[in-house]
């Protein structure tokens, strides 16, 4: 596996609608560049190190470990895509 991939939760997400606020505290309109998804506060990615976190709280660097994970998969289409393209452009 690409080391500078996190791994995302094997449990299935709740989705928000592309075209929903997306809108949450600490979140802002941060969504999967390739399906619109959008993480909750409680969204979990895993590192290679064993952590559990919001890769969004970070941006996309594990507390624990301090490694900083350049792509993030998509637990809704299950996609990888550059962390930094999730975030809102504007």
């Amino acid at each position: 596996m690409d080391s500078t991939r996190s791994i995302v939760e094997p449990a299935p997400p709740e989705t928000t609608p592309a075209d929903a606020p997306g809108d949450t505290p600490g979140h802002g309109r941060i969504r999967c560049p390739l399906c619109g998804w959008t993480p909750r506060p409680d969204s979990v990615w895993f590192c290679q190190c064993g952590h559990s976190w919001n890769t969004f709280d970070t941006g996309g660097i594990c507390p624990a470990c301090l490694k900083q994970w350049t792509m993030t998969a998509c637990p809704n289409c299950h996609q990888w895509s550059p962390h930094s393209d999730w975030y809102p452009k504007d």
